[in-house]
């Protein structure tokens, strides 16, 4: 997130009582800058960390710095159950809400091992409507013993990156720039990798890279892509009236690339490889 537009907008917009900050593909922004930010203008900051599970800011886990975090066990994601995941909060009156909203019928919010005491709790088992949110024991019994994974698979996804970056960079740099983390992140987890292409690549070349990944069995997504859910262009259910000008031209020719856990380790010398030559025959073919 760029903080200096986060400040433009919050002074725009006095009214804004919360920001939500969500840590896409694990990138995160400035946390101190913007919590700074959100504590001047009255807003309550949230963070998304549906992609940053074992991410830390500063040697604490994101979602530490907002009132409220989230956490996703969907598919995909560092603890797969294949849909779920977890609402973190030391706000006892928004613990208290979640447990109601999650089911409080029966007592059932007193059984919980993380709740707040009952005074925490008043009236609202009466006030709030029931929406029975509650994790099953199946699915949580597939969650717990991946936490205990957690620390291997982040080396594991680390070490990889950082090998599949550097022959990605020593080929074909020149053509693309790979996002590097914000100073204060003391532990990401690479378990996708993003690059940027070069400003060079018109619109029919970054569709050739495309088209020439996909010949080659590799689905490389283009953020920017008039296809992509992530494209905030494409939420019909929150149009854009008036398009961000700069973040549209990064996510014009922002790639992402999943980095399957199962896969082997000369896997990703293929990936590097599909990569570099998809780049290379496309920087051909337009010279021609």
């Amino acid at each position: 997130m760029d903080v200096d537009d986060l400040e433009k907008k919050l002074t725009a917009h006095p009214d804004c009582n919360h920001v939500l900050v969500s840590h896409m593909r694990g990138k995160v922004g400035d946390m101190d800058a913007i919590l700074e930010a959100c504590e001047r203008h009255g807003a309550t900051l949230l963070e998304d960390c549906a992609h940053s599970l074992g991410v830390e800011w500063k040697g604490k886990h994101t979602g530490h710095m907002g009132k409220v975090c989230g956490v996703s066990s969907q598919s995909y994601k560092m603890i797969n159950s294949g849909e779920g995941g977890f609402l973190l909060t030391d706000d006892d009156d928004v613990a208290a809400r979640c447990a109601v909203y999650a089911g409080a019928y029966e007592g059932l919010a007193s059984k919980h091992s993380t709740v707040p005491g009952p005074e925490a709790f008043g009236d609202l088992p009466k006030e709030l409507p029931n929406y029975s949110l509650r994790m099953s024991a199946l699915a949580a019994a597939v969650i717990k013993p991946q936490i205990l994974t957690l620390d291997e698979r982040i080396e594991k996804y680390n070490r990889r990156y950082l090998e599949l970056t550097t022959k990605l960079v020593d080929r074909v740099g020149s053509h693309l720039s790979i996002p590097v983390n914000t100073p204060g992140v003391t532990m990401p987890v690479h378990d996708s990798i993003q690059f940027n292409l070069g400003k060079h690549f018109t619109e029919d070349m970054i569709q050739n890279f495309l088209d020439e990944c996909s010949a080659h069995g590799l689905p490389v997504e283009l953020f920017g892509h008039k296809s992509n859910a992530r494209n905030f262009v494409n939420w019909g259910f929150a149009p854009a009236d008036e398009p961000l000008p700069m973040t549209g031209e990064m996510l014009s020719r922002a790639c992402d690339c999943r980095m399957p856990l199962m896969w082997d380790d000369s896997d990703f010398d293929d990936m590097a490889e599909v990569i570099s030559e998809a780049i290379e025959a496309t920087i051909a073919k337009f010279d021609e």
